[in-house]
Protein backbone atom coordinates (compact mmCIF):
# COMPACT_ATOMS: atom_id res chain seq x y z
CA UNK A 1 0.00 0.00 0.00
CA UNK A 2 1.79 3.22 -1.13
CA UNK A 3 1.99 6.13 1.27
CA UNK A 4 -0.26 9.13 0.88
CA UNK A 5 1.15 12.50 -0.10
CA UNK A 6 2.34 14.52 2.88
CA UNK A 7 3.34 18.17 2.88
CA UNK A 8 6.52 19.42 4.50
CA UNK A 9 5.86 21.61 7.56
CA UNK A 10 7.78 24.52 6.04
CA UNK A 11 5.67 24.28 2.89
CA UNK A 12 2.45 24.24 4.91
CA UNK A 13 3.61 27.31 6.85
CA UNK A 14 4.62 29.11 3.64
CA UNK A 15 1.19 28.52 2.13
CA UNK A 16 -0.55 29.53 5.35
CA UNK A 17 1.30 32.83 5.56
CA UNK A 18 0.18 33.71 2.05
CA UNK A 19 -3.44 32.62 2.48
CA UNK A 20 -3.13 30.10 -0.37
CA UNK A 21 -5.37 27.04 -0.28
CA UNK A 22 -4.17 25.23 -3.39
CA UNK A 23 -0.85 23.41 -3.80
CA UNK A 24 0.42 22.74 -7.31
CA UNK A 25 3.03 20.36 -8.60
CA UNK A 26 5.01 20.92 -11.77
CA UNK A 27 3.28 20.24 -15.13
CA UNK A 28 3.47 16.63 -16.29
CA UNK A 29 5.13 17.26 -19.64
CA UNK A 30 5.14 14.72 -22.45
CA UNK A 31 8.34 13.04 -23.56
CA UNK A 32 8.68 13.64 -27.30
CA UNK A 33 11.49 11.10 -27.69
CA UNK A 34 9.13 8.25 -26.71
CA UNK A 35 6.56 9.46 -29.22
CA UNK A 36 9.22 9.70 -31.95
CA UNK A 37 10.64 6.23 -31.17
CA UNK A 38 7.16 4.76 -31.46
CA UNK A 39 6.73 6.25 -34.93
CA UNK A 40 10.26 5.27 -36.00
CA UNK A 41 9.53 1.63 -35.17
CA UNK A 42 6.48 1.73 -37.45
CA UNK A 43 8.26 3.66 -40.23
CA UNK A 44 10.33 0.72 -41.64
CA UNK A 45 7.15 -1.35 -41.93
CA UNK A 46 5.53 1.48 -43.85
CA UNK A 47 8.48 1.93 -46.20
CA UNK A 48 8.59 -1.79 -46.94
CA UNK A 49 4.85 -1.85 -47.65
CA UNK A 50 4.95 1.26 -49.86
CA UNK A 51 7.92 0.00 -51.86
CA UNK A 52 6.53 -3.46 -52.51
CA UNK A 53 3.04 -2.19 -53.30
CA UNK A 54 4.32 0.27 -55.88
CA UNK A 55 6.56 -2.41 -57.37
CA UNK A 56 3.80 -5.00 -57.67
CA UNK A 57 1.28 -2.54 -59.10
CA UNK A 58 3.81 -1.32 -61.67
CA UNK A 59 4.57 -4.90 -62.70
CA UNK A 60 0.88 -5.61 -63.01
CA UNK A 61 0.32 -2.84 -65.53
CA UNK A 62 3.61 -3.10 -67.37
CA UNK A 63 3.92 -6.87 -67.73
CA UNK A 64 0.69 -7.58 -69.61
CA UNK A 65 -0.15 -10.12 -66.90
CA UNK A 66 3.23 -11.86 -67.12
CA UNK A 67 3.80 -15.32 -65.63
CA UNK A 68 6.53 -14.08 -63.29
CA UNK A 69 4.09 -12.15 -61.12
CA UNK A 70 1.34 -14.73 -60.78
CA UNK A 71 1.24 -18.36 -59.78
CA UNK A 72 0.83 -20.92 -62.55
CA UNK A 73 -2.52 -21.98 -61.12
CA UNK A 74 -4.17 -18.88 -62.54
CA UNK A 75 -5.34 -18.98 -66.13
CA UNK A 76 -3.33 -16.90 -68.52
CA UNK A 77 -6.43 -15.47 -70.11
CA UNK A 78 -7.69 -14.04 -66.81
CA UNK A 79 -8.64 -10.40 -66.97
CA UNK A 80 -6.30 -7.78 -65.59
CA UNK A 81 -9.02 -6.83 -63.08
CA UNK A 82 -9.09 -10.30 -61.57
CA UNK A 83 -5.30 -10.43 -61.51
CA UNK A 84 -5.23 -7.02 -59.85
CA UNK A 85 -7.53 -8.39 -57.14
CA UNK A 86 -5.20 -11.37 -56.68
CA UNK A 87 -2.11 -9.18 -56.37
CA UNK A 88 -3.65 -6.71 -53.93
CA UNK A 89 -5.20 -9.48 -51.80
CA UNK A 90 -1.76 -11.04 -51.50
CA UNK A 91 -0.36 -7.70 -50.36
CA UNK A 92 -3.18 -7.29 -47.85
CA UNK A 93 -2.51 -10.75 -46.43
CA UNK A 94 1.28 -10.39 -46.35
CA UNK A 95 1.43 -6.98 -44.70
CA UNK A 96 -1.52 -7.68 -42.43
CA UNK A 97 0.54 -10.55 -41.03
CA UNK A 98 3.73 -8.46 -40.83
CA UNK A 99 2.12 -5.51 -39.00
CA UNK A 100 0.31 -7.94 -36.71
CA UNK A 101 3.60 -9.68 -35.93
CA UNK A 102 5.35 -6.46 -34.90
CA UNK A 103 2.44 -4.60 -33.28
CA UNK A 104 2.63 -6.06 -29.77
CA UNK A 105 6.37 -5.58 -29.44
CA UNK A 106 6.08 -1.94 -30.56
CA UNK A 107 3.12 -1.27 -28.23
CA UNK A 108 4.72 -2.87 -25.19
CA UNK A 109 7.98 -1.00 -25.79
CA UNK A 110 6.09 2.30 -25.85
CA UNK A 111 4.18 1.37 -22.69
CA UNK A 112 7.31 0.42 -20.74
CA UNK A 113 9.06 3.66 -21.68
CA UNK A 114 5.96 5.68 -20.81
CA UNK A 115 5.64 3.96 -17.42
CA UNK A 116 9.22 4.92 -16.57
CA UNK A 117 8.79 8.55 -17.62
CA UNK A 118 5.54 8.78 -15.66
CA UNK A 119 7.29 7.43 -12.56
CA UNK A 120 10.08 10.02 -12.77
CA UNK A 121 8.00 13.05 -13.80
CA UNK A 122 5.23 12.43 -11.28
CA UNK A 123 7.76 11.91 -8.49
CA UNK A 124 9.39 15.28 -9.29
CA UNK A 125 6.00 17.00 -9.53
CA UNK A 126 4.83 15.67 -6.16
CA UNK A 127 8.16 16.63 -4.62
CA UNK A 128 7.59 20.24 -5.70
CA UNK A 129 4.00 20.15 -4.50
CA UNK A 130 4.89 18.78 -1.07
CA UNK A 131 7.86 21.02 -0.41
CA UNK A 132 10.60 18.46 -0.95
CA UNK A 133 9.08 15.27 0.41
CA UNK A 134 9.42 12.23 -1.81
CA UNK A 135 6.95 9.45 -2.48
CA UNK A 136 7.16 6.26 -4.48
CA UNK A 137 5.39 6.49 -7.82
CA UNK A 138 6.67 3.39 -9.59
CA UNK A 139 4.15 0.97 -8.11
CA UNK A 140 1.98 -1.24 -10.31
CA UNK A 141 -1.48 -1.88 -8.85
CA UNK A 142 -4.20 -4.14 -10.20
CA UNK A 143 -6.06 -1.15 -11.66
CA UNK A 144 -2.92 0.15 -13.32
CA UNK A 145 -2.19 -3.29 -14.79
CA UNK A 146 -5.63 -3.30 -16.38
CA UNK A 147 -5.12 0.22 -17.75
CA UNK A 148 -1.75 -0.63 -19.30
CA UNK A 149 -3.10 -3.89 -20.71
CA UNK A 150 -6.04 -2.06 -22.29
CA UNK A 151 -3.77 0.60 -23.82
CA UNK A 152 -1.42 -2.02 -25.27
CA UNK A 153 -4.33 -3.91 -26.84
CA UNK A 154 -5.72 -0.70 -28.33
CA UNK A 155 -2.34 0.15 -29.84
CA UNK A 156 -1.90 -3.36 -31.23
CA UNK A 157 -5.24 -2.99 -32.99
CA UNK A 158 -4.37 0.48 -34.32
CA UNK A 159 -1.01 -0.61 -35.72
CA UNK A 160 -2.57 -3.64 -37.38
CA UNK A 161 -5.18 -1.41 -39.02
CA UNK A 162 -2.58 0.78 -40.77
CA UNK A 163 -1.74 -1.74 -43.49
CA UNK A 164 -5.35 -2.74 -44.05
CA UNK A 165 -6.49 0.85 -44.48
CA UNK A 166 -3.70 1.68 -46.93
CA UNK A 167 -3.95 -1.49 -49.03
CA UNK A 168 -7.75 -1.53 -49.27
CA UNK A 169 -7.57 2.03 -50.59
CA UNK A 170 -4.89 0.93 -53.07
CA UNK A 171 -7.02 -2.01 -54.17
CA UNK A 172 -10.06 0.17 -54.82
CA UNK A 173 -7.95 2.70 -56.71
CA UNK A 174 -6.40 -0.02 -58.88
CA UNK A 175 -9.78 -1.46 -59.80
CA UNK A 176 -11.18 2.01 -60.53
CA UNK A 177 -8.21 2.82 -62.77
CA UNK A 178 -8.83 -0.37 -64.75
CA UNK A 179 -12.56 0.27 -65.15
CA UNK A 180 -12.68 4.02 -65.67
CA UNK A 181 -9.18 5.45 -65.91
CA UNK A 182 -5.92 5.33 -67.73
CA UNK A 183 -4.22 2.58 -65.75
CA UNK A 184 -0.85 3.39 -64.18
CA UNK A 185 -1.01 7.02 -65.32
CA UNK A 186 -3.95 7.61 -62.98
CA UNK A 187 -2.56 5.40 -60.23
CA UNK A 188 0.83 7.05 -59.68
CA UNK A 189 -0.55 10.24 -58.08
CA UNK A 190 -3.10 8.14 -56.14
CA UNK A 191 -0.39 5.93 -54.66
CA UNK A 192 1.64 8.99 -53.71
CA UNK A 193 -1.41 10.48 -52.01
CA UNK A 194 -2.17 7.29 -50.05
CA UNK A 195 1.46 7.05 -49.02
CA UNK A 196 1.46 10.56 -47.56
CA UNK A 197 -1.87 10.06 -45.79
CA UNK A 198 -0.77 6.76 -44.27
CA UNK A 199 2.57 8.12 -43.08
CA UNK A 200 0.91 11.14 -41.43
CA UNK A 201 -1.72 8.90 -39.88
CA UNK A 202 0.95 6.62 -38.38
CA UNK A 203 2.89 9.57 -36.96
CA UNK A 204 -0.19 11.25 -35.50
CA UNK A 205 -1.31 7.94 -34.02
CA UNK A 206 2.07 7.45 -32.33
CA UNK A 207 1.99 10.96 -30.84
CA UNK A 208 -1.66 10.72 -29.82
CA UNK A 209 -1.51 7.27 -28.25
CA UNK A 210 1.65 8.05 -26.30
CA UNK A 211 0.06 11.16 -24.80
CA UNK A 212 -3.08 9.22 -23.94
CA UNK A 213 -1.08 6.42 -22.30
CA UNK A 214 1.08 8.86 -20.33
CA UNK A 215 -1.78 10.78 -18.76
CA UNK A 216 -3.87 7.66 -18.13
CA UNK A 217 -0.97 6.22 -16.12
CA UNK A 218 -0.41 9.53 -14.33
CA UNK A 219 -4.06 9.68 -13.37
CA UNK A 220 -4.06 6.16 -11.90
CA UNK A 221 -0.91 6.86 -9.90
CA UNK A 222 -2.11 10.27 -8.68
CA UNK A 223 -5.37 8.82 -7.43
CA UNK A 224 -3.53 6.00 -5.69
CA UNK A 225 -1.46 8.43 -3.61
CA UNK A 226 -4.47 10.56 -2.75
CA UNK A 227 -4.25 13.31 -5.38
CA UNK A 228 -7.79 13.63 -6.68
CA UNK A 229 -7.57 16.88 -8.61
CA UNK A 230 -5.58 18.39 -11.44
CA UNK A 231 -5.13 21.74 -13.14
CA UNK A 232 -5.75 21.86 -16.88
CA UNK A 233 -3.02 23.57 -18.91
CA UNK A 234 -3.60 24.29 -22.60
CA UNK A 235 -0.58 23.45 -24.72
CA UNK A 236 -0.74 26.66 -26.73
CA UNK A 237 0.21 24.69 -29.83
CA UNK A 238 -1.62 23.27 -32.79
CA UNK A 239 -2.92 24.97 -35.91
CA UNK A 240 -6.55 24.53 -34.87
CA UNK A 241 -6.69 24.76 -31.06
CA UNK A 242 -9.95 23.73 -29.42
CA UNK A 243 -11.68 26.83 -28.09
CA UNK A 244 -13.19 24.95 -25.16
CA UNK A 245 -9.77 23.56 -24.17
CA UNK A 246 -8.37 27.10 -24.19
CA UNK A 247 -11.22 28.16 -21.92
CA UNK A 248 -10.49 25.23 -19.59
CA UNK A 249 -6.84 26.19 -19.20
CA UNK A 250 -6.04 27.15 -15.60
CA UNK A 251 -9.16 25.52 -14.19
CA UNK A 252 -8.98 22.83 -11.52
CA UNK A 253 -10.96 19.62 -12.00
CA UNK A 254 -11.62 16.48 -10.00
CA UNK A 255 -11.06 12.96 -11.29
CA UNK A 256 -14.48 12.20 -9.81
CA UNK A 257 -16.14 14.89 -11.94
CA UNK A 258 -14.20 15.20 -15.18
CA UNK A 259 -14.81 18.08 -17.60
CA UNK A 260 -16.40 17.73 -21.03
CA UNK A 261 -13.54 17.48 -23.51
CA UNK A 262 -15.70 17.24 -26.65
CA UNK A 263 -18.87 19.33 -26.69
CA UNK A 264 -20.03 17.64 -29.86
CA UNK A 265 -20.19 14.17 -28.28
CA UNK A 266 -20.38 15.12 -24.61
CA UNK A 267 -17.29 13.00 -23.86
CA UNK A 268 -15.63 13.69 -20.50
CA UNK A 269 -11.96 13.13 -19.81
CA UNK A 270 -8.47 14.33 -18.94
CA UNK A 271 -5.82 16.22 -20.95
CA UNK A 272 -4.42 14.18 -23.82
CA UNK A 273 -7.49 11.97 -24.07
CA UNK A 274 -9.18 13.69 -27.00
CA UNK A 275 -7.67 13.12 -30.44
CA UNK A 276 -4.68 15.44 -31.05
CA UNK A 277 -5.04 17.03 -27.60
CA UNK A 278 -1.68 18.23 -26.29
CA UNK A 279 -2.96 19.78 -23.06
CA UNK A 280 -1.16 19.01 -19.79
CA UNK A 281 -2.08 18.04 -16.24
CA UNK A 282 -0.72 19.60 -13.05
CA UNK A 283 -1.24 17.64 -9.79
CA UNK A 284 -3.28 19.62 -7.25
CA UNK A 285 -3.99 19.35 -3.55
CA UNK A 286 -6.41 21.74 -1.84
CA UNK A 287 -5.97 22.46 1.86
CA UNK A 288 -9.68 21.81 2.38
CA UNK A 289 -8.88 18.19 1.55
Amino acid sequence: MPEKVKVHEKKQKWYGQRDINVMLGSPLNYNYSIQLKYYKKIKPLLERMFKETEKQISYLFESDISDKFFNEQYAQDASIASQAKIVTNKLISKFGWLFNDKARQISESMMNATMNVSKSNLKDSIKQLSGGLSIKTGFLTGDLREITKSIVEENVSLIKSISDRYLYNVQKAVLRSISFGNGLKDLIPQLSKFKGITDRHAKNMALDQTRKAYNSINRARMEKVGIGKFKWIHSGGGQLPRKDHIEMSGNIYSFDDLPVIDKRTGERGIPGQAINCRCLMVPVIEFSE
